[in-house]
């Protein structure tokens, strides 16, 4: 394991009257090197070098950085003045620097950025908090207000974070103007680390992600005029110090203390998620609490703590054997009446209980990396019901995936009555064989009570999805991009002549197509903050535009969505959000971009065209790195990636929908229908529509089988964040409708009745309580669902 070493330099006192003497780094310094080598939070090897000059400084940078191996992490960390000489080269000044000398007595950007480059470490961290009040010399160079800092240090493998990247004060000849307060920077830095603050997605660890994010949104609170920066090109997520405050989630401490056993089996998941993302110290609370629970005073909560305190501590490679049902005590009396059987009562799945909501930093698609990879085989409880309707030889395998998918699960031959009896109950849920999918749509709405709409917008557009946090509703008609909150009343924001293109992943930022039906040299893309109203616009190609955020929302990519007759190159360009400025341009897709997305660690774009590829690529080079498809294939016109990235759906025209491994790029499974779908949230299911009704298959190759349930023609149709529910259109029925369905046992729970217009969107909120609608008239209705 590679050591965690960190160097900090503070200057506060100069020989150059010119130079102000500054009071905070002294304090600076001494409280970031108290948290960074405290072994509980940090446990770096720290060494801290104070009002030094500038060759002592420069040996000490030169032996920090060259005695380095690839798996450390080198931490410097420099608090005091920065310098800029008349030809706009940046210093660093040091205790004997001179504003009239800086090339001879000042450690030079350049200098440093050197010395980094040579660096073998692959997690590389500098931090500067300067103060830029002496940055243009004796002269004065008023007009170049920006420092740029960032531009002078880029580099693979590592990560740069500046308290400001603009001057704060200025120098008229030798005498300073303003002073020099205590650094913000630092001070939020420091408490971050100190008391765990910084672990924003409450998994245990502060990352540098988190502890900029953390830190950027005090400093701007604090001091609106400073903004900090960063930039970094580092693969994987850098962990810089451990949460020592840590303590289980308030949602999750309320579910397991409420007397309601509802309550309680429905903090199990978000128990195993904390286990997932969490470091050791959380895993360690997380099963302690699940060993709890498996003594709960009901049985549902205790065996399904048991269940997935048992997924949790066995190897990954495990094969777990599960114990088969009791056989009633007269095998030729099979018990088809559940109640008689107490034994067997919990079996079936409960009715989804709503599921706790995330950690409030939790990003949107956190939930992915729990996500199980295609080449593993989905465990199943030996009373689970079969996969699909019609019944199987030896069905050992259900598409009704349980929470847990560590270990293997084999069901034991002494079920067979049990799976038989399953598989009549499952046919009769979904209404048995092929037949026509209006009367199985109207006879499954006379099976579920009909709600009404909590509230009903008329005019609002035709498009419909939430923010991450479930407190903004943006609706789109084409023209106009609308924002709603609190009640709904009334819109919180509407733009005019703006279509709709793209939510980030947080929820935080909305990238919109400005649109007035003229043609002009290219495309106006705003990118808006939600919370603040903050706009940065950029230009780009001419012509309707699809488009993606990163992960991060730091990242936009665009692309423009016109197919021409002859073949039109069409790149793929990636913007900062923050700046509006363009990083990289992809070139390879010619005729138009159809759809585009990037995995959930922002390491690999996928791109879909109609010149019949998908391509990968890396947004950090721009390099494409694998091509799915190409020339007659006609099945790529279009994609969707799966929430956990490593499964592509592609499709076009009429060629069936199929299913490939990203990672290998081989094509796992011909679904057998034309027209694309969507992934479950849990990445484990994949839903399309057969013209029948929407069937569900399992996205793992070695499960051989479907469920339907019906819909009429389906489309839209959208899971619910926790994967247990789909919502279906049955638009064309004789009752149109919107039908909930619960995915494990085929069920219809709820008809949301429709008018004569079609149905045009679908969204949940993230936390699946509610369901926004729309129709081709432009109305949106709110449905409290089950």
């Amino acid at each position: 394991m590679g050591r965690r070493i960190a160097l900090l330099i503070a200057t506060y006192e100069y020989q150059d009257t010119g130079l102000r003497q500054l009071t905070s780094p002294a304090h600076d310094a001494e409280a970031l090197a108290e948290v960074l080598r405290d072994p509980d939070i940090a446990g770096f090897e720290v060494t801290t070098l104070v009002n030094q000059p500038h060759h002592v400084v420069g040996e000490a940078i030169g032996d920090f950085y060259r005695g380095r191996r690839s798996d450390d992490l080198a931490l410097l960390y420099f608090t005091g003045h920065g310098l800029k000489d008349q030809e706009g080269r940046l210093y660093l000044a040091m205790s004997n620097s001179r504003r009239d000398s800086l090339l001879f007595t000042a450690l030079s950007a350049e200098q440093l950025d050197r010395a980094i480059e040579g660096c073998v470490s692959r997690q590389k961290v500098l931090i500067l908090d300067c103060c830029y009040a002496g940055a243009f010399g004796a002269r004065g160079t008023k007009g170049d207000t920006s420092i740029q800092a960032l531009e002078r240090f880029q580099g693979r493998g590592r990560t740069v974070l500046t308290a400001t990247d603009a001057t704060q004060y200025s120098f008229e000849g030798n005498e300073a103007h303003g002073h020099a307060a205590q650094s913000v920077f630092t001070r939020h830095l420091v408490e971050g680390l100190r008391d765990g603050s910084a672990d924003l997605d409450g998994d245990g660890d502060i990352t540098l992600d988190e502890l900029y994010s953390y830190v950027h949104d005090r400093v701007v609170e604090e001091m609106p005029q400073q903004r900090p920066k960063r930039q970094d090109n580092v693969e994987g997520r850098t962990v810089i110090a451990s949460n020592i405050n840590w303590t289980l989630p308030a949602y999750l401490r309320n579910a397991i203390g409420s007397p309601l056993a509802q309550d309680r089996l429905g903090a199990l998941d978000g128990l195993v998620h904390l286990h997932r993302i969490g470091n050791d110290r959380v895993r360690t609370a997380v099963a302690e609490e699940l060993r709890h629970l498996t003594d709960d005073d009901s049985k549902l909560v205790s065996r399904a703590a048991a269940e997935r305190l048992r997924a949790l501590v066995a190897p990954p490679d495990a094969v777990q054997v599960v114990e088969p049902a009791p056989r009633p005590a007269q095998p030729t009396t099979p018990q088809a009446v559940p109640p008689p059987a107490p034994e067997r009562a919990p079996e079936p799945p409960p009715q989804p209980t709503p599921q706790p909501r995330p950690h409030p930093a939790q990003p949107a698609r956190s939930g992915a990396a729990s996500r199980r990879p295609p080449s593993a085989s989905p465990p199943v409880p030996a009373t689970e019901r079969p996969s699909a309707p019609p019944p199987r030889p030896a069905p050992t395998r259900s598409l009704a995936l349980p929470r847990s998918r560590r270990a293997r699960v084999v069901l034991a031959g002494a079920t067979a009555l049990a799976v038989a009896v399953t598989v009549v109950s499952l046919v009769l849920a979904y209404g048995g064989g092929d037949s026509d999918s209006s009367s199985s749509g109207s006879k499954a709405m006379a099976s579920a009570s009909s709600i009404s709409p909590s509230k009903t917008l008329s005019g609002a557009g035709t498009d419909v999805e939430f923010s991450a946090d479930g407190k903004t509703l943006v609706t789109s008609d084409g023209e106009t991009v609308k924002a709603w909150q609190g009640s709904m009343t009334e819109p919180s924001l509407s733009l005019s002549k703006r279509s709709f293109r793209a939510l980030s992943p947080d929820g935080r930022l909305m990238a919109t197509e400005f649109s007035d039906g003229k043609a002009g040299n290219g495309e106006e893309v705003a990118v808006r903050d939600l919370d603040t109203g903050d706009t940065t616009t950029l230009h780009t190609d001419a012509g309707s535009l699809v488009a993606a955020f990163s992960p991060d929302g730091k990242t936009l990519a665009t692309a423009r969505t016109t197919v021409a007759e002859e073949s039109l190159d069409t790149p793929v360009r990636l913007w900062n959000t923050e700046t509006g400025k363009l990083r990289l341009t992809l070139t390879g897709h010619t005729n138009g971009v159809g759809s585009m997305d990037f995995t959930p660690d922002g390491k690999v774009l996928v791109t879909a065209s109609t010149d019949h590829t998908v391509r990968l690529w890396n947004p950090a080079t721009g390099k494409s790195t694998r091509t799915l498809g190409g020339g007659a294939d006609d099945y790529v016109y279009n994609m969707v990636l799966s929430p956990d990235g490593t499964t592509i759906a592609t499709w076009g025209g009429t060629a069936s929908t199929q299913l490939w491994n990203r990672a290998t790029g081989e094509r796992t499974i011909d679904v057998g229908s034309p027209g694309g779908g969507v992934f479950s949230p849990d990445s484990t299911l994949f839903a399309y529509s057969s013209g029948t009704g929407v069937r569900l298959r399992s996205v793992d190759p070695t499960v051989d089988s479907d469920q339907t349930a019906r819909g009429g023609v389906g489309r839209p149709f959208r899971f619910s964040p926790d994967s247990k529910t789909i919502a279906t259109n049955t638009y064309g029925s004789n009752d149109p409708a919107v039908l909930v369905w619960d995915v494990t046992t085929g069920v219809h729970t709820a008809t949301l009745p429709g008018g004569s217009r079609k149905l045009t969107s679908l969204a949940f909120t993230p936390n699946g309580q509610t369901l926004a609608t729309a129709d081709e008239g432009g109305t949106v209705s709110l449905w409290k669902v089950p």
